[in-house]
């Protein structure tokens, strides 16, 4: 488990020590995206409560850009507060310096850094179970602010992001969405948000842990919030390629989509989650508390394939889950798909598994202390699963209610579970439309 820790981006500027260009951005005058001015329908959703999610649709016509480049990405979201809509051509680099070559790990590197003294300083065997602490350890937080403060791009409240053609997307970076509100992101793919000095945690598990700092896509006391028809993956990078150390594989990568800290009001739609680890937090900590009444989010129509865990592991949110698709082809790289965390309350509608042979039903749906779950009507290769049976039946010792507290009221009609994989497979992702 991913443990609470302060954020590198309290504290870092909103530009880069390396580079911070900010360059003439284009208006978008002749090509207009048909999704550039769309808002989420009525009962679509929790991001639909409240007045519904907006984005940017009011923008004047001046406060329409195109970009294809970080530094373009920078001036269109610079300036006062209003809405906005910014139209992506192109994989934007969110690593590239203002010549456009992609930095890598040397150039954010401290001077007093290296991988082969820091391993050596902290191994387990001499090192112990304590927290790293000393110079090493400082380099590399130092090296870990360049990178943050170069790599990480704040998106501001009423902006519509959305994607001018099937390669549209971010790659190399985060998009942080951090106390804000009414933002839709829509036809886009996020690929690859690598973390050059992830953290080592001795206390994380039995034998310590690495954890990186980077979501492909963050959410962080946002509210209502629209994330549809979007690819997120770990492009070329995956973490089960990397080497070993400190006797963990090393992890670069994060979350894919992660919602945290009172964040609420999202709907998840219509996206395709591929090829991952740890895919979605929803709620941090089983310590936050303040996180209880928020992180409610509804998800429907995503594709989740090859992803290990997290689809998403819950704490404290009243989550809808319902017309999803999960494909497990190797049962070698799969641990869990559903969550159910501290005071999580889950409902799970018309889900759909199809896994290689051998994947029994009770590894479905993992119990983190949660005491509510509700399923009904979801298939597993064809078959109806009783999904709260069988997290009963592999934790005799817990007390699950099928009691939520809450019905849905905002969401289309469910769809039967036997109609959700051919959908699904035609409409999921970034360039696929429903």
């Amino acid at each position: 488990m991913k443990p609470l820790r302060r954020s590198l981006l309290l504290i870092l500027p909103a530009c880069s020590l390396i580079a911070c260009s900010v360059l003439p951005v284009e208006r978008a005058t002749t090509e207009l995206s048909p999704w550039a001015r769309s808002v989420l329908a009525p009962g679509d959703g929790w991001a639909s409560l409240n007045g519904g999610t907006r984005g940017g649709a009011d923008a004047a016509a001046a406060d329409v850009f195109t970009v294809s480049s970080r530094g373009e990405l920078l001036a269109a979201l610079s300036g006062p507060a209003r809405p906005r809509i910014i139209q992506v051509r192109g994989r934007i680099d969110l690593s590239a310096d203002a010549q456009g070559r992609p930095l890598q790990a040397e150039d954010f590197r401290d001077p007093a850094f290296s991988w082969p003294a820091f391993e050596a300083a902290y191994a387990p065997a001499t090192w112990g179970k304590v927290p790293p602490s000393g110079p090493l350890e400082e380099a590399r937080l130092r090296s870990a602010r360049r990178q943050s403060a170069h790599t990480t791009v704040r998106i501001p409240s009423d902006t519509t992001l959305v994607g001018l053609g099937p390669e549209a997307g971010f790659k190399n970076g985060m998009l942080l969405l951090d106390g804000v509100q009414n933002i839709i992101v829509r036809g886009l793919h996020f690929s690859d948000a690598y973390d050059f000095f992830p953290a080592w945690d001795p206390k994380d598990n039995a034998s310590g842990e690495w954890n990186s700092e980077y979501d492909n896509l963050s959410l962080r006391g946002a509210r209502r919030v629209w994330v549809d028809h979007c690819t997120f993956d770990d492009g070329e990078r995956p973490d089960r390629a990397e080497r070993w150390a400190l006797g963990r594989p090393m992890q670069h990568h994060d979350g894919l989509l992660d919602i945290t800290q009172q964040s609420d009001l999202v709907t998840v739609s219509w996206n395709h989650f591929r090829d991952h680890d740890k895919t979605h937090l929803i709620g941090s900590s089983d310590s936050r508390s303040e996180d209880a009444g928020h992180l409610r989010v509804s998800f429907h129509h995503n594709h989740w394939e090859r992803t290990q865990a997290r689809t998403p592991r819950v704490r404290y949110g009243q989550v809808h889950l319902y017309n999803n698709l999960f494909s497990v082809p190797d049962l070698k790289t799969y641990d869990y798909s559903i969550g159910v965390g501290v005071q999580s309350r889950i409902l799970s509608e018309a889900n759909v598994w199809r896994s290689a042979p051998g994947l029994s039903s009770r590894q479905l749906v993992k119990w983190w202390k949660g005491q509510h779950f509700a399923d009904r009507g979801s298939l597993h290769n064809g078959q109806p699963v009783d999904l709260l049976a069988e997290l009963r039946a592999a934790n005799p010792g817990a007390v699950i209610s099928a009691d939520l507290g809450w019905q849905p009221v905002l969401a289309a009609p469910v769809e039967p579970a036997e109609q959700v994989e051919a959908r699904v497979l035609a409409g999921a992702g970034a360039g696929l439309a429903r």
